[in-house]
């Protein structure tokens, strides 16, 4: 009989060491978020500020006001969900006023597809060319898992 409460107490301290794992701040991670409520609010805090405020692209600054040796990115307004303007393929060329949103750089593009989100916040650390770029801060975790759960069904 001892050695099986020695087992159900082992058992329920490794589960309450599982349980404190997780941080008590962070909310649960939501089965079906959503681009207005959930992502665009990550986004706001570490992406936008090179993709898509004030309606373009930026080369924004480093975050003690030094320039940047990244410069700014080519696509992804992660201000917006879908896209903007003509985003028409004319002969291989799109025209220069098509602004793509989170939901075409969330869905895989290209052959594999691949999606830019998932590749540039997700599975590249920032060594290899992760976003945000360094010396910004990385995404926390709860954060990334937030935008792999939204990618899965890149609702609006």
């Amino acid at each position: 009989m001892k050695g099986v409460s020695t087992y159900l107490c082992l058992v329920s301290a490794a589960s309450g060491l599982g349980a404190c794992s997780s941080s008590p701040s962070d909310p649960p991670v939501p089965d079906m978020p959503s681009f207005a409520v959930d992502v665009e609010p990550i986004f706001a805090a570490h992406c936008t500020r090179c993709h898509g405020e004030g309606g373009t692209l930026n080369a924004a600054p480093n975050p003690d006001g030094s320039p940047n040796t990244v410069g700014q990115p080519s696509i992804c307004y992660l201000t917006m969900y879908d896209d903007a303007g003509d985003c028409s393929v004319d002969g291989g060329v799109i025209s220069a006023s098509c602004k793509r949103g989170a939901h075409y750089c969330g869905t895989g593009v290209g052959s594999p597809p691949e999606s830019y989100i998932g590749t540039y916040a997700i599975a590249l650390p920032q060594d290899e060319g992760g976003m945000p770029p360094k010396p910004w801060p990385p995404l926390a975790a709860h954060d990334k898992e937030v935008i792999k759960a939204w990618l899965q069904n890149p609702i609006p």
